[in-house]
């Protein structure tokens, strides 16, 4: 529950929020699935929704994360979705190929949700966020309030576990040919792990918490394909998790992406003007990275717009 100082805080803090984004002109939302572009020759002009509803514009951003052609995997259960509960866009891949591009799949993964009553958080160390308060957004301002700070707590796999891991690994969609896309680089499953590094006897886990008033816990660390019974069943492994409920398990993911060297260093296409592609289209594998990218597209389709200088960041300038 909130204390009534922190209502009146979070109620200044909205109503702050709001009072800002009313200041943004020029900004329409609309929710609906995209199923096409729409093209005048070699230039995008807009896109067609699966309402029927058209949206003409002369320069289009795709930020489509894992969602084209999303299909989730859980052990031998395959289903359709960019992810949980929310389905995939089907349509442009297509449409985009048809043109002249080059598109692949990638894959990468999610843990399992963890029920933080579940837990006996005796047996993990505590890791308190950092003290310093640094803004994302420019709707930010030093004088605004924040939402409560939550730590993020500390555990660890153990040589029980990975048995159980391993002797499920024929059922993992990453091992047995169920999945034959490329991965990531970063953030390996943990099936990747215990056979990567099968000298080590424990890998580090966070339980990181998905807001201030939910008891949902993100189990970083622990991404995993396998099937869920064999996900609980690790899981259950570790001291802390003993009694372990989840809201759901994790999965593997497989998505379309298009070869990032059809790209202009602005993230314009080089076979269609005025279209630029952003985040895990591009074959991205972090949010900062994707996010990193969505802004320079944005950066560059506004300047092409107003007949600005384009903005590339060198090698020396980017991380």
């Amino acid at each position: 529950m909130w204390s009534p100082r922190a209502q009146i805080d979070r109620m200044r803090f909205m109503e702050q929020w709001r009072q800002k984004l009313d200041a943004i002109e020029q900004l329409d939302m609309w929710q609906d699935s995209v199923l096409q572009l729409i093209f005048d020759g070699e230039n995008v002009v807009g896109v067609e929704t699966a309402l029927k509803k058209k949206f003409y514009a002369p320069k289009v951003i795709l930020t489509v994360g894992t969602f084209l052609g999303g299909l989730m995997h859980f052990g031998s259960t395959m289903l359709p979705g960019g992810r949980v509960s929310e389905p995939a866009s089907y349509g442009i891949t297509d449409q985009l190929i048809q043109m002249g591009f080059v598109a692949g799949r990638m894959k990468t993964g999610t843990p399992a949700r963890i029920d933080g009553r579940s837990v006996d958080w005796s047996l993990t160390t505590l890791q308190e966020g950092d003290a310093e308060f640094n803004a994302f957004s420019f709707l930010s301002t030093p004088d605004m309030p924040r939402m409560p700070q939550l730590p993020c707590h500390i555990l660890y796999t153990n040589e029980e576990c990975h048995e159980i891991l391993r002797g499920s690994l024929d059922e993992s969609p990453l091992y047995n040919g169920q999945i034959d896309s490329i991965g990531p680089r970063y953030c390996p499953s943990i099936e990747t792990k215990i056979v990567t590094f099968a000298d080590k006897t424990a890998h580090q886990l966070f339980l990181e918490p998905e807001g201030a008033v939910t008891n949902e816990y993100y189990l970083n660390g622990f991404s995993s394909s396998l099937p869920m019974e064999t996900q609980i069943k690790a899981l259950k492994s570790i001291p802390a998790l003993r009694n372990v409920r989840i809201y759901r398990p994790g999965y593997a993911i497989e998505y379309d992406y298009f070869d990032p060297t059809q790209l202009q260093h602005t993230l314009e296409t080089k076979q269609i003007a005025g279209l630029y592609f952003a985040g895990q289209i591009n074959g991205t594998t972090g949010y900062e990275e994707a996010a990193g990218q969505g802004l320079i597209a944005g950066i560059n389709a506004h300047n092409a717009l107003k007949g600005r200088e384009p903005f590339i960041l060198g090698r020396n300038e980017a991380t």
